[in-house]
């Protein structure tokens, strides 16, 4: 169990980016989800003991706490950044025998290990490439391996799957769900379908609150009988995005759909649909004052 208690950070001068946050974290996937400048970054940069805070707890296992005993903390640790890059004069290999090294554990045990892992991540054929010259979808296979070849208890992903095509998205939440057994796993992200596939509860966070903790289904529960679909025109779309609570427009058949969420039927003959995880995300934040960005889907604007 992660423990979240309290916890709070403000920059200078007087910046609240996390304001009293509460949260237990079990074992499985957890999808953390909120709009910009929500507090998710800054959450993460204190559970990889990167970042101190001003109040609260943050305890592992009602045993390890983050600001006490950091060092024991990052041991159990494995933490893939948003941001990452590999110098051009080490393989795949050695870097991932370098984090074996950094951490005291490169032994014949740890590289079958190893060697397991980068098959299972499909890189076993570049292993003895630079790593500098793997693809997006590579390096992040690469980056994942490395954060867990010790075996974390605790593990942090931050949009791991941001700028992978659809093809290497789902390869990732493959391996993500064959690894996330047995542990800790918090998974930061703004692409809401890599939560409905991979998560077994979300965390929604807005103004560094805890605004919702539960699963993927009692939120998307929440949603039912608010959404619409309706035929528009072209000339229509502004109209729409401006005054509705609009959650998409697509292009469909020489025509287009609007996606709008609402207590009753926003016209005569919009017709209701069932709600989807990102139906229900944008009706939460909306509920909390947030405005998302409308989504146009196959339209030229």
């Amino acid at each position: 169990m992660l423990s979240i208690e309290g916890l709070r950070k403000v920059y200078p001068p007087d910046k609240v980016a996390i304001d009293g946050l509460s949260l237990e974290v079990c074992e499985g996937v957890l999808g953390l989800l909120g709009p910009n400048g929500a507090g998710k970054s800054s959450l993460m940069e204190i559970l990889s003991a990167g970042m101190d805070f001003h109040g609260g707890r943050v305890v592992l296992d009602g045993v390890h706490d983050v600001r006490r005993n950091p060092r024991q903390w990052r041991a159990r640790l494995g933490y893939m950044p948003q941001q990452f890059d590999f110098p051009p004069f080490l393989t795949g290999r050695e870097f991932v025998r370098q984090s074996l090294a950094l951490l005291g554990r490169d032994t014949r045990d740890w590289r079958l290990r190893m060697d397991e892992l980068l098959e299972r991540a499909n890189l076993t054929w570049a292993a003895n490439r630079h790593a500098a010259s793997y693809s997006r979808g590579m390096k992040q296979r690469l980056a994942f391996v490395m954060a867990v070849i010790h075996d974390p208890r605790l593990l942090l992903l931050d949009e791991p799957t941001a700028g992978l095509d659809p093809l290497e998205r789902v390869f990732f939440r493959d391996l993500l769900a064959e690894i996330s057994h047995g542990r800790i796993t918090i998974l930061s992200t703004h692409i809401v379908e890599d939560v409905e596939k991979c998560c077994q509860r979300i965390a929604v966070v807005n103004g560094g609150k805890l605004i919702y903790s539960g699963s993927p289904g009692e939120l998307v529960a929440r949603a039912v009988d608010r959404v619409w679909e309706h035929e528009i025109s072209e000339g229509e779309i502004d109209k729409w995005s401006a005054t509705r609570r609009t959650v998409s427009i697509r292009h469909k058949d020489g025509c287009f759909i609007a996606r709008v969420l609402a207590d009753g039927a926003p016209v005569d003959d919009a017709v209701a649909v069932r709600p989807g995880l990102e139906d229900a995300y944008f009706d939460l934040l909306q509920g909390d004052g947030v405005e998302p960005r409308v989504l146009l889907e196959g339209v030229e604007k």
